[in-house]
Order: C-alpha cells, then sequence, then structure tokens
C-alpha cells in the first residue's frame, strides 16, 4: 500500500475512533452545557440584566462603598467576612498580611475584594457552574463596570474540579509577604473532607478554640527539617491590629465558623455541579442515540448509559449531602458569633423549631448531618431524574431499620430527625418518595 494511502488509512482510523467514544461531559464549551454561549441565571447576570434595564444604578466609588452596595444587592451577609492574606488569586500582588483579600459569601455568590484592588465575583449558575466577573480597571471611567471573565477558567476549570468551572479555596505555605512557598497538596479540593490540621493556611482564623489545631495565622520559614509556621510572626501581628483596629474592611473578623461552612459549601457546590454535567452529558448522549437507532426517537427502558451516570451521580451528591466523609473537628467552637447569628437566620425550619443549619461545632459542624445546600437554586437546577433519585436515595438511607453501609456513623435518632425535617420542609421531596 502507497504511504500515503496509509497515513489516511491511520487518520481515519483514529478519528472513528474518537467519535465512537463520544464528548467527554466536562467539555463545558460544547453542547449540551453550551457554557459561553446559554443565558445564564446566575445572580450577578441578573443583576447586571437590572443595571442595563436602568431598574438600579451602581453609582457608588471603587473601593468600600461599592463592595458594601453590592453586598446588599446580591443578598451577601457582611458578617461571612473570611479573609485571605496568600498570595493565591488573580491580584496577587495587592494581597499581604497588611492587605489581606476579604471574601463574602452566600448560597450562590462569592466576593472578593481588597484594599486597592477591583471587586471578583464568582456566581453560580444552576446549571452550568460557576460565572466569573471582574470589576473594570479602578483609573477606566467609561468601561463596563462588571465583565464576564475568562482569565479566571484558566485556573477555576483546572484538575482540582475535573476541568468544570468552579470554586477553588487554597491551603499553602506564606511566607511573610503572603508567597505561597508551598501548597497543601494532600487535598487538591477543600471541603469538609479536609481535616482541620491541612486547612486554612495563609489565611485569618477568629472566634475559634486555643484547641483547634489548624494552619491559619501563621507565617511559613524554611528550615533544616523542612517548612515551620510560627503564629507569633511579625507580620501576622501587625495584620490582626491592622483588620480589628481599622475600618478599612466592612467587618473585623475571619470567622472560624464562616471558614468552616465555607470549605463543606465549595465543595457542595462542586458535586452538585459535577453530578448535573455527568446526568446532562448522557441524557443527550442518549438522545442522539435513540434518534439514530429508533424510527420515532424514543427509547423505551432507560439507557445504560444514562442508568450508570445516574448512579455514580447520585451517590456521589448523596454522600456529600450527608458528611459522610466529613473530618472531626476535635475541639469545641462557641457558636456566639456575628456569622452564627446570620447564618441561622436564613433557615427552613420544621414545625418544632429544628433546621439543618443548626450547629454543633464539637465533634461536627451541624447538628443534623444533612446539607442545608438541598434546598438552593443549585440543587433545584440538576436534571429532574437526577434529582429524584437523590430523593430516593437519601429516604433509602434514612428509613433503612439499620445505616447502610458508608453511613454507620449517624448517631441514635439522627437519621429520623433529618427525615422529619425534609418532609416538613420540602415539598418536591415529600412528594418523590
Amino acid at each position: 500500500m502507497p504511504v500515503y494511502k496509509l497515513i489516511f488509512v491511520t487518520l481515519f482510523l483514529l478519528l472513528t475512533s474518537v467519535i465512537s467514544r463520544g464528548q467527554s461531559f466536562n467539555d463545558f464549551d460544547q453542547s449540551p452545557h453550551d457554557y459561553w454561549t446559554a443565558a445564564m441565571k446566575d445572580p450577578m447576570t441578573q443583576l447586571l440584566a437590572r443595571v442595563e434595564r436602568q431598574e438600579i444604578v451602581l453609582d457608588e466609588k471603587p473601593g468600600l462603598a461599592l463592595v458594601r452596595r453590592l453586598l446588599r444587592e446580591l443578598d451577601i451577609p457582611v458578617e461571612s467576612q473570611v479573609l485571605v492574606f496568600s498570595r493565591t488569586s488573580l491580584q496577587r500582588g495587592s494581597v499581604s498580611p497588611a492587605n489581606p483579600r476579604a471574601i463574602f459569601f452566600n448560597e450562590e455568590t462569592y466576593l472578593g475584594w481588597m484594599p486597592g484592588g477591583r471587586i471578583e465575583i464568582a456566581s453560580s449558575d444552576p446549571e452550568r457552574g460557576a460565572v466569573f466577573f471582574f470589576q473594570r480597571k479602578l483609573d477606566d471611567q467609561r468601561g463596563q463596570l462588571f465583565v464576564r471573565d475568562r482569565v479566571c477558567i484558566q485556573c477555576h476549570a483546572g484538575s482540582a474540579t475535573n476541568f468544570l468551572p468552579g470554586l477553588l479555596a487554597k491551603s499553602v505555605y506564606p511566607d511573610n509577604r503572603g508567597r505561597s512557598l508551598k501548597s497543601v497538596d494532600s487535598f487538591e479540593r477543600v471541603g469538609h473532607h479536609v481535616p482541620i490540621s491541612d486547612r486554612w493556611g495563609g489565611w485569618y482564623v477568629t472566634g475559634g478554640h486555643s484547641q483547634l489545631e489548624h494552619m491559619g495565622n501563621a507565617i511559613a520559614s524554611r528550615a533544616k527539617s523542612g517548612l515551620k509556621l510560627a503564629v507569633d510572626d511579625p507580620a501576622i501581628k501587625d495584620g490582626f491590629s491592622n483588620l480589628l483596629h481599622g475600618a478599612r474592611y466592612p467587618a473585623t473578623t475571619s470567622d472560624v465558623v464562616a471558614l468552616l461552612v465555607m470549605d463543606h459549601q465549595v465543595s457542595m457546590h462542586y458535586h452538585l455541579m459535577e453530578a448535573s454535567y455527568l446526568v446532562r452529558q448522557a441524557l443527550h448522549d442518549a438522545a442522539r442515540k435513540g434518534k439514530k437507532d429508533t424510527p420515532n426517537g424514543k427509547v423505551s427502558v432507560l439507557p445504560d448509559m444514562v442508568s450508570k451516570a445516574l448512579d455514580k451521580a447520585t451517590n456521589q451528591v448523596v454522600h456529600h449531602l450527608l458528611f459522610a466523609d466529613e473530618a472531626p473537628i476535635k475541639a469545641e467552637i462557641p457558636v456566639n458569633g456575628a456569622f452564627a447569628e446570620s447564618f441561622l437566620s436564613r433557615a427552613v425550619s420544621d414545625k418544632g423549631g429544628r433546621s439543618l443549619r443548626e450547629f454543633e461545632l464539637k465533634d461536627r459542624i451541624f447538628r443534623y448531618r444533612c446539607s442545608y445546600m438541598i434546598y438552593s437554586k443549585v440543587f433545584r437546577g440538576l436534571p429532574e431524574i437526577l434529582r429524584k433519585a437523590i430523593y430516593f436515595r437519601l429516604n433509602e438511607v434514612l428509613t433503612a431499620k439499620n445505616p447502610p453501609e458508608g453511613y454507620q456513623y449517624f448517631i441514635p435518632g439522627e437519621r429520623s430527625a433529618i427525615l422529619e425535617i425534609l418532609k416538613e420542609t420540602l415539598s418536591e421531596f415529600k412528594a418523590a418518595i
């Protein structure tokens, strides 16, 4: 066979192989996901649409005034403020122990800012994950105030989020200027599964217990035995003084309870997003295959590819919703801060006053181990078939005579309490079981 024919045949076989494998579920820029072209329904997109329709005007000066206005418009509590002083963000040059980056959050939106810097926003679309926005340059008075940013995706759609557009939070060994000497790579993605001792390197932590072992409030230096963290470094003392006795930030805290909640929530966002992409892709592929293989484009049974994706996504979400992999806190944390009060004020409670937002903060974060994120718009944005599968699996775990394998950590009465709370406060759950 002539060489050119051999090359042609080889290329044809390679192309056929690629086509037969199909599209990967995390090809987020392609159909059916269409991350860059779909009409987004995240809070920041909706806010900017109101600005464009001239329903509101964001005319505050750049800085603290604009931050406060956006927090109000996006319904983000000021009390959620946490502070990171490691240079691990897009504006790393402006961050230091003396000028930490503040992050504020609710169930859908995260806002980041530091004095002298530009505002960054990650806003969650119910179906497609995090959408990123960046404030125009501070000396620009004519450009659009916020634009959807593509640069963020270079980091926020990497291996830590399985190459899907998601949220990130790092724990590092920071030097006295905030530069990262090393990341804590044992866990690529933050979450309630990460041991507390590996968390919050490069972050300020307030309101905690003296026996709570973590990496926050410390500066790293190199020693013969490796990197060493010191909590009495002058950079930390100066940073705390600047924070607690100044008026440069909306709040004077970087509350440990807010950090615990944010860790859980960031990871929960990831699991919900990945599950959504996985099942949506399988449904899309099954529909295309059905049109090809049947005259009317319909199939009588659930295709195997959908069943497998559904099982994987369901187990992954339920496992995380029920805190099956939660790392123990190993200390008792006071529940008397402004963040805890603000967080509890948003609770959906049953007739007995119980809610999934009640704190335990001794060996675990919450009293009833089922995530409050089950009420979120992100959860409601999951494909209906997936939501119903999650409800069915939750009911199985919560009603089994004995806790199923992997869920033996529940204390007596906890599963029945969670079931009762869900039945009273989530009508779709009650209808699905």
